[in-house]
This record gives C-alpha cells, structure tokens and sequence, in this order.
C-alpha cells in the first residue's frame, strides 16, 4: 500500500513515525510541509496522484490537511488529532465534495485540538463515513499507538481502497 504521511504545523518532517511507516507499507511519501506556501496543496495534490497514494496520514495540521485533500481525492485517511479546530492559521487548502472512509484518533488528554470538538465537527460538517477511536494520549502521539494504527488499517481487509480501484470508480 502506498501512502501520505503530514507532519504537524511544529513538527520535524523527519521523525521516527517515518520509521514506522517505511516498516509497514510499501512507499512512503513524506514531504516536509510548509503550510504557510499558497502553492502547497496544489503541489501535494499532484504528487499524491503521480504516485498513486492509497491512504493519507496525518497529524494536527497535518490531519486537517489530509482531510481536505482527502475530500478532493476520495483517498481515505487515518488521522491523528486533526486540527479541525484550533488552527493558529488556515493553510490554503480547497475542501471538495467526495466521500471517503476517515479513520480519526483522538487524544483523550489532547489540550491543543479540543477532542470533543473535533468529534462536534465530524457531526456537524455531515461527513459520511468516519470512525473516532480514543487514546490515553495528549496532542503528541506516542510513537506506539501511531504504529498500532498504521498497522490496523493496513492489515483490516476491506478497510482501504486502494489507488487502482479509486481510479476506476473515477472512469
């Protein structure tokens, strides 16, 4: 499976999450992310096609930005305490109209990007298809339960589409 992983606004682009990524799927595509560049979500929105991504990973900002490209792309995503709310600034970011499965981690301690609110959001913004799992975990994400995820929705049969069958539902 090839994936997208973002980093968060204050994080590294090179963390030991890229570890476990190249551990457990096949490519990885992990730029760093300056998400004050108005040309960004253009630029990533044509790379994640170029390399046929199957699923988008992201953390906080990074989350959030997974989460509109997502609704651009239809590539589901698994999404670590989205900044759904709480954004110290909006990235250039376009919010489409397709569907797609979101699987979202929520820290039960997160005191950055309010978890009750960004399950509000998920309700409130009529998102079809999501799942909202909770951890013993504030805004970081310990590095054990970011491989715990990866590796569920990589070993869940049915769970993601991958690039290949996108494509063709786009035909």
């Amino acid at each position: 499976m090839n994936v997208a992983f973002f980093h968060g606004l204050e994080s590294p682009a090179v963390s030991e999450k890229n570890g476990v990524l190249d551990s457990i799927f096949t490519t990885v595509y992990a730029p760093a992310m300056d998400y004050r560049d108005p040309a960004l979500f253009k630029k990533v929105l044509q790379e994640i096609k170029n390399q046929k991504i199957d699923l988008l990973i992201g953390s906080s900002m990074g989350g959030w930005f997974a989460y509109c490209l997502s609704s651009v792309t239809g590539i589901p995503t698994l999404l670590f305490n989205p900044a759904t709310n709480r954004r110290s600034f909006d990235p250039d970011v376009v919010i489409g109209s397709q569907s797609s499965q979101h699987t979202v981690i929520l820290g039960k301690k997160d005191d950055v990007v309010i978890p009750e609110k960004t399950q509000e959001w998920f309700k409130e913004n009529s998102v079809k298809s999501y799942s909202i799992s909770w951890e013993n975990m504030g805004h970081r994400i310990p590095i054990n339960v970011f491989k715990k995820w990866c590796l569920k929705v990589n070993k869940g049969p049915g769970k993601v589409m991958e690039f290949k069958d996108f494509m063709l539902t786009q035909s």
